[in-house]
């Protein structure tokens, strides 16, 4: 998952699947929806009551923006690329920062020691430490991190080894930084070095509360799906944690279909969010091969929770929020979630609206149009809330997309 203010526990919210990457605001998928947008702010489409995004700034260029931070409402930051990718065929781009100073958004170069072309460019905060930068290169492995202390760049040494592709990160301090950059390695930065251990599990997540309490999820291997005692899952839900000296898995439940079993079922975490050191939710599926058999089972969502002393499946959210993922924290009033929705601390569900695009610049005024957001910020001591993302055009003969930094209107 990616990095979430901490705090999530005084909502008392349970919360559904997570992701790598926002839904857009017209369906639950990873691609962004042709159909038409009911999340408009025109009366016809509901009216202006309730919150919604409003374009702060829209990029002209072929730009996408990866990340936001905010250290104070003077300093934030986001990060993009310029022809960096399309959906189908991922590569890297020309990088580039924006920088609010609190009046106005600059844009600035890379790090020189990141050099101009980079891929997926993310942020990650060090508290009263500033924020670390980190992004892959051409070559889309090893991944080189430079950190912000407010005043200057300073380069981090590159990864041991080949470094490998990064598949998370996890900061709490300058010197205590964690890289998750291969399928079951792990290195750690303690401001002189970096160590690297190998985790019993292949793991995609990571997240934790306290130097001495982080967590590393993603599957285990349990056989060749042939049958025995995991009824022939290829792999079951993995959660390793770091106790401050040591990394161990622990149990976790496991998940099974009843007979017929599908073709090559398995079941994974996807994303881990810890809360406190006794709420930490885990997410994933449990699924199978499809297409090979007539009678398929309803695959399941995996819902995880550690209470402090073991793991647990939960429920499900209901309604509009199911599935979704949470992006940022609202104080103590509720939840931003991807897909455009808010979820207050009484469990309401609420889709945030948005308005159309202005017709112009090739945009039409039949288009239709969908809001993706990749990251979500609550400024710092602020009631105001950035997202960085893009609006998905579409329309005969000239589809395209806009990429936008919005501020939330309550």
């Amino acid at each position: 998952m990616r990095r979430i203010v901490t705090g999530l526990a005084v909502l008392g919210l349970t919360l559904a699947g997570c992701g790598t990457e926002a839904d857009g605001d017209d369906a639950k998928t990873k691609q962004p929806s042709s159909s038409p947008s009911s999340s408009s702010s025109s009366p016809a489409a509901g009216g202006t009551a309730g919150p919604t995004w409003a374009y702060d700034e829209i990029l002209d260029d072929e730009s996408k923006l990866s990340d936001v931070i905010a250290t104070a409402e003077d300093d934030v930051w986001a990060a993009g690329t310029v022809n960096a990718t399309d959906s189908a065929n991922p590569s890297p781009g020309d990088g580039f920062l924006l920088h609010h100073d609190g009046t106005r958004w600059q844009r600035q170069p890379m790090p020189a020691a990141l050099g101009s072309t980079v891929h997926e460019a993310r942020f990650d905060s060090l508290g009263a430490d500033g924020f670390l930068l980190t992004a892959s290169l051409p070559t889309l492995a090893g991944p080189r991190t430079v950190r912000w202390d407010g005043t200057r760049w300073t380069v981090l040494p590159e990864l041991p080894g080949d470094g490998g592709r990064l598949v998370d990160m996890k900061a709490f301090a300058a010197d205590d930084v964690w890289v998750l950059s291969g399928e079951s390695r792990i290195h750690h930065w303690d401001g002189t070095r970096w160590s690297t251990s190998t985790l019993p599990a292949t793991v995609v997540s990571l997240d934790g509360v306290a130097a001495d309490d982080l967590w590393a999820v993603g599957y285990r291997e349990t056989g060749d799906g042939t049958g025995g005692s995991d009824s022939g899952q290829f792999t079951q839900p993995a959660a390793v944690h770091w106790d401050g000296s040591f990394w161990q898995l622990t149990e976790t439940p496991a998940y099974r279909f009843p007979e017929p079993v599908p073709p090559e079922p398995y079941a994974s975490i996807d994303d881990v969010l810890a809360l406190a050191a006794d709420d930490v939710r885990a997410y994933g599926t449990h699924s199978f091969n499809h297409g090979e058999v007539e009678n398929e089972p309803q695959e399941e969502p995996v819902r995880l929770r550690w209470d402090g002393s073991g793991w647990a499946k939960a429920p499900d959210a209901e309604g509009d929020c199911a599935g979704r993922v949470p992006m940022a924290v609202d104080g103590t009033r509720g939840l931003f979630l991807d897909g455009n929705r808010y979820v207050d601390t009484g469990g309401s569900c609420t889709k945030i609206k948005r308005p159309r695009l202005p017709s112009e610049g090739g945009v039409r005024p039949t288009s239709r149009q969908s809001l993706w957001l990749s990251a979500v910020e609550v400024v710092p001591g602020t009631d105001r809330v950035l997202g960085v993302g893009h609006v998905q055009v579409n329309q005969s003969g000239n589809p395209m997309s806009k990429s936008v930094i919005v501020s939330l209107k309550r």
